[in-house]
């Protein structure tokens, strides 16, 4: 079993507390507990190897929000504000639309490469987490440094960064939850948070 596994797992925890209706804490414990240890059951067998073969691995940013998520279905409150989210999906859907487009060919420069070790890019990473660090935007700081230790540990398979920052699901989820946002909080409408 690998370490992606379990990460896996997480991710898929938090879309069931969110899918499932339970106001109970501890069905949402249980739940986790469960989906946790399926993952340790071998592919074919295991529901979670098996959902991960098609899904392939998250990013350690979609394991970080899918965490928030569950800690906030299980009533802890891991102090992430709307602004702050907005800020990181916004981060999320902007370096995608540049990166997506260029890594699959668009222009010569591909900033897939960039992820192997490039110390440009980690030297713009070092600049962006300073810079999330001033503004004290903890989530995106947590996300760059918690990024770099999951590659340092080889949590997923892939041994390139970027891997560990983006991933399609993420992408399509930020860009959900900005047009969710957008849509509550549009003109005339009363907030309800």
């Amino acid at each position: 079993m690998t370490p992606g596994l379990q990460l896996a797992a997480l991710v898929y925890a938090a879309v069931l507390t969110r899918l499932l209706p339970m106001r109970d804490r501890r069905l949402h414990l249980g739940l986790l507990g469960l989906v946790l240890a399926l993952a340790w059951v071998p592919y074919p067998w295991g529901p979670v190897a098996w959902l991960a073969s098609y899904t392939g691995e998250f990013s350690v940013t979609t394991v970080l929000l899918a965490c928030t998520a569950l800690a906030y279905r299980l009533g802890w409150s891991p102090g992430l504000a709307r602004s702050e989210l907005r800020g990181l999906c916004l981060l999320v859907v902007g370096a995608a639309a540049v990166f997506y487009p260029l890594a699959l060919g668009a222009a010569p420069l591909n900033p897939y490469e960039w992820g192997f070790g490039s110390y440009g890019f980690s030297s713009a990473l070092l600049a962006l987490g300073l810079a999330a660090w001033l503004l004290r935007a903890w989530y995106v700081l947590a996300m760059l440094v918690l990024a770099q230790f999951g590659l340092a540990l080889e949590l997923l398979a892939s041994d390139n960064l970027w891997d560990y920052l983006l991933d399609v699901w993420l992408v399509f989820w930020a860009a959900g939850w900005l047009l969710r946002d957008a849509w509550q909080h549009r003109p005339g409408v009363q907030a309800s948070e």
